[in-house]
């Protein structure tokens, strides 16, 4: 799958994802509020019957406040399905009349009811059995006033135990349909990004195949290009004025301006359609490094900058030796443009474990300018230039790193750079050795 492939499948996941999180989210709640609201509705019905049906016993206990009324007779069948209890307290929670519910739920009843807090009318409580069991009571609490003088709560329940059990398996079930159904989504927004994508891969095919050739075939009129101006600086009965000598020199640096560009792209367009192939042998890294360092030794000496090169042991490694020479090259000649005469680069070869893999660690330390954070992972894009107006002065087409990201990562490797403004800068490269 490519990567554009894979980002549209998640966009388009997490979009049906978040209308299924948003539709589950608002069908429990209604769920939930539509089955809280009819049954405490219903209690409270029923606790303004019960007000209306034994006003008289609670005004006569009211006025005899001495007066104790036994309890009604207790029925014995308990039917989980929906029980209704009522107790009637009176000011001081003294009782005055109950129709409690089944003796397993007396005692967490009562319990709930003696710690009712005086703000709340209805509420929702999960209480514990004897049993060890678990039941879900539907209260509310009605105060009767004459005036206003307060006679006596009446506190009205309901056991809602399987409608809560009903509830939490609709709930369940309806979260397992919609994980069903996201998963769906995947799989069409998988369906969905290939149709998209099909095109816009086309299109990047066309283009790299496009860059490919074009570099391919610019290289021959480059070279004849460079035979002119070469043939024209040693034909000895051809006298050009100075000017014209300098027009000349000029020309013949653009033209390894353009040369290296063109190599540049073509390797890029190569590496996209897989057309390099490494060619690994083993090698003594130690070496090699110090022949980009003998390379780069005039362009370090023009600025004055030292190139320093740091080994604790000779170092073999089992690579194409002409890519990674291209990586050191590259990397060295990144620090040379961008540091300061009179500065110093420094490279680090070292072996280095983690865990059970083994790496060689090439360590290139510049004293620049620095990077800003935020544009640590940018640098490797091609054509990327942190500051336009001050890379014009520098020379580059702003591929270098992204070449060098590409050698990394073509031998299974990493490329980070650990970098602060006016700190200098760290690349840091890690390629498996066995």
């Amino acid at each position: 799958m490519s990567e554009a492939r894979k980002k549209l499948t998640i966009v388009y996941s997490m979009v049906f994802g978040l209308f299924l999180l948003v539709f589950t989210g608002m069908a429990c709640f209604i769920l939930v509020w539509g089955t809280y609201a009819e049954r405490t509705e219903e209690i409270e019905i029923l606790a303004n019957e019960i007000e209306n049906e034994q006003l008289d016993l609670i005004v006569q206990q009211y006025k005899k406040k001495n007066l104790t009324t036994p309890e009604v007779a207790i029925e014995d069948d308990y039917d989980i399905s929906g029980q209704v209890f009522y107790y009637i307290l009176g000011p001081e929670k003294q009782v005055i009349k109950v129709d409690p519910p089944v003796p397993v739920l007396r005692a967490p009843v009562y319990e709930e009811i003696m710690k009712w807090s005086p703000g709340k009318n209805t509420k929702v409580a999960t209480v514990t059995l004897p049993t060890d069991e678990m039941a879900t009571l539907v209260l509310t609490a009605h105060k009767v006033y004459r005036g206003e003088s307060l006679l006596a709560t009446i506190y009205v329940g309901r056991d809602v135990t399987a409608y809560a059990r009903s509830l939490v398996r609709s709930i369940v079930t309806l979260s397992g349909s919609a994980f069903l159904f996201l998963i769906l989504a995947a799989v069409i927004g998988y369906f969905l990004a290939g149709k998209v994508t099909i095109p816009m891969e086309e299109s990047i095919k066309r283009k790299k195949q496009f860059i490919a050739d074009a570099s391919h075939e610019l290289r021959t009129p480059l070279s004849v290009l460079l035979t002119s101006i070469e043939a024209i600086e040693m034909d000895k009965d051809n006298f050009l004025s100075p000017f014209s000598l300098q027009i000349m020199s000029d020309a013949k640096d653009e033209f390894f301006r353009l040369k290296r560009l063109v190599n540049d792209l073509l390797t890029l367009a190569r590496a996209d359609t897989g057309d390099v192939k490494l060619k690994k042998e083993a090698f003594s890294l130690n070496l090699l490094s110090e022949q980009v360092i003998h390379s780069l030794k005039t362009t370090a000496e023009q600025k004055k900058i030292r190139v320093r090169f740091q080994m604790n042991e000779s170092i073999e490694l089992n690579a194409d030796p002409e890519r990674i020479y291209q990586l050191l090259y590259i990397l060295i000649d990144n620090g040379l443009k961008y540091s300061l005469p009179k500065s110093e680069i420094v490279i680090h070869l070292e072996r280095v474990k983690n865990g059970k893999n083994s790496y060689v660690k090439i360590v290139v330390e510049d004293t620049g300018p620095g990077i800003p954070a935020k544009f640590h992972e940018k640098i490797f894009q091609r054509f990327f230039r942190i500051d336009e107006s001050r890379s014009r002065a520098i020379e580059g087409s702003g591929l270098g790193l992204s070449i060098a990201q590409w050698i990394v990562h073509a031998h299974q490797g990493e490329i980070s750079v650990h970098s602060e403004p006016s700190k200098g800068s760290q690349f840091i490269v890690l390629i498996p050795s066995p």
